[in-house]
């Protein structure tokens, strides 16, 4: 059964967009999904979290999961708005979550509800704004030091 298959089959309210690369699910049903793929496709690791700015109104979450034996991919993306981009974490399921999470709420400015360390991970607390973001404009300096050539 293949992931897209599986979600359905378990959840077929959750899933937004399917194809042989990836399965897109609604972002309050990204820890059921993740609990699928654990359970119905044999997901053993969650290896990455990244996301993606899509301007001018949505953000991506994108979850890399892997099976080992047989060998396989397994990715979930979840859009959320731009302007309250907001996503359950998977911390609680998955401890590699925790780094991923927040990388990607330090450099794109994605929150994951429920996070047990929901701080910067990359940036200094005082740092302002999300680098990744298409629209972030580079502060001339920081502290002093300056940030632009």
């Amino acid at each position: 059964m293949t992931p897209a298959e599986a979600l359905r089959a378990a959840m077929p309210d959750a899933v937004e967009e399917a194809s042989d690369a990836f399965v897109r699910v609604k972002a309050e049903k990204i820890v059921e999904a993740a609990r699928v793929l654990r359970e119905k496709c044999g997901a053993e690791m969650l290896h990455q979290i990244s996301g993606v700015d899509r301007p001018p109104d949505k953000m991506e979450v994108v979850y890399h999961f892997a099976r080992l034996k047989p060998a396989e991919f397994l990715c979930l993306k979840v859009s959320v708005p731009r302007s309250n981009p907001v996503v359950p974490t998977l911390a609680h399921e998955w401890a590699s979550a925790n780094w991923g999470e927040r990388e990607t709420l330090d450099l794109l400015g994605v929150t994951f509800s429920g996070h047990p360390h929901p701080y910067r991970i990359l940036l200094p607390e005082d740092w302002e704004g999300h680098p990744l973001r298409k629209d972030y404009a580079y502060p001339v300096e920081y502290h002093g030091v300056d940030c632009v050539e």
